[in-house]
């Protein structure tokens, strides 16, 4: 048993390490967290929506950027490695593939849980910085613009004197700086005075982060099952129209359920990601309880199960050959 952890254990630290120096990954969460951070700027006219417009677009950001993240993820390290033979070089070994396939989701879920803490604190800190109208919270503000650049110089720096692989050092450089970035933050209001810490941070995002998070991981979910036979673009394609199915299966399935099978058989099997994003219950003063946020996870626990015996009932019946 132990043997078999410490398998697993290597498998996803392998995944995550492959994963997180893809160039890619790297350009995209970059994105991310710059176009989040500019929201501020350019929503600072809205009459009195300023900050509900940052949460929800940063928000509708990260579900997005996780779908194709968790989809070019998942197709990297099983798809990209079934093509090289790395996988049955791997599964030549005592090591099965029940556990080879479990590890290697565990490590995109891991991944896609780095995304989501870095994603949802610029977007804690970019909704602090756009907390008033036509006045814009620099003291919120400029540690998160400020994280950014100072990642990529760090990981320059010990690139060149180093030689270490920029591109997860980079990474993890940024997820360190806006760690950083949202302690400074919420240590002083907008005039600059000490207050205790995170009293003025707006922590009802962070439950929609959570939920979040769970539309991703059930997104990506499907995607490791769907990279044991396809592509990126098509596993893509397919956890799009997966996800936007999601998104409408209430109107499209739910309201037929009772008189339809086939409408109760399309609504059981497609992902509700409407259980996932609850951006109008933060509307004004509005929370989303975390009791919910329980509830929403057994939920995406029962459909994690479901994609990934699927996923793994595909690998099982398929041949892995070396390319040697």
């Amino acid at each position: 048993m132990r043997w078999k952890l410490q398998q697993a254990l290597a498998i996803m630290r392998l995944t995550v390490q492959e994963s997180i120096r893809q160039p890619v990954f790297l350009l995209l969460m970059t994105a991310v967290v710059a176009f989040i951070a500019l929201l501020p700027l350019i929503s600072a006219f809205t009459l009195g929506e300023a900050q509900r417009m940052v949460r929800d677009s940063a928000l509708a950001l990260m579900l997005v950027a996780g779908l194709v993240l968790g989809c070019f993820t998942a197709c990297t390290t099983l798809k990209h490695e079934i093509e090289r033979g790395t996988v049955a070089a791997i599964l030549s070994k005592p090591v099965g593939r029940v556990l080879f396939f479990g590890a290697k989701f565990a490590g995109v879920a891991l991944v896609m849980t780095l995304f989501a803490t870095g994603a949802t604190a610029a977007t804690l800190l970019s909704t602090l910085a756009a907390t008033y109208d036509f006045q814009l919270n620099a003291w919120a503000a400029i540690p998160l613009l400020i994280a950014l650049p100072a990642a990529y110089i760090f990981a320059g720096l010990v690139n060149y004197f180093t030689g270490r692989p920029f591109v997860s050092l980079a990474f993890v450089a940024l997820l360190t700086a806006l760690g950083l970035a949202l302690g400074a933050a919420g240590l002083v209001n907008e005039q600059g005075q000490w207050v205790r810490w995170g009293s003025l941070l707006p922590w009802q995002i962070l439950p929609a982060g959570v939920l979040i998070l769970m539309a991703v991981l059930v997104l990506s979910a499907v995607a490791v099952g769907l990279a044991t036979r396809l592509d990126t673009v098509p596993t893509l394609s397919l956890c799009s129209l997966l996800g936007l199915l999601g998104l409408m299966s209430d109107y499209l399935f739910g309201r037929l359920a009772a008189t339809s099978r086939v409408a109760a058989v399309c609504y059981a099997l497609t992902p509700n990601m409407q259980q996932f994003w609850l951006t109008d219950a933060l509307v004004g003063d509005g929370r989303i309880p975390w009791s919910y946020v329980a509830r929403a996870g057994l939920y995406a626990g029962c459909y994690l199960a479901g994609a990934l015996g699927l996923g793994l009932l595909a690998f099982q019946r398929m041949e892995v050959r070396s390319t040697g």
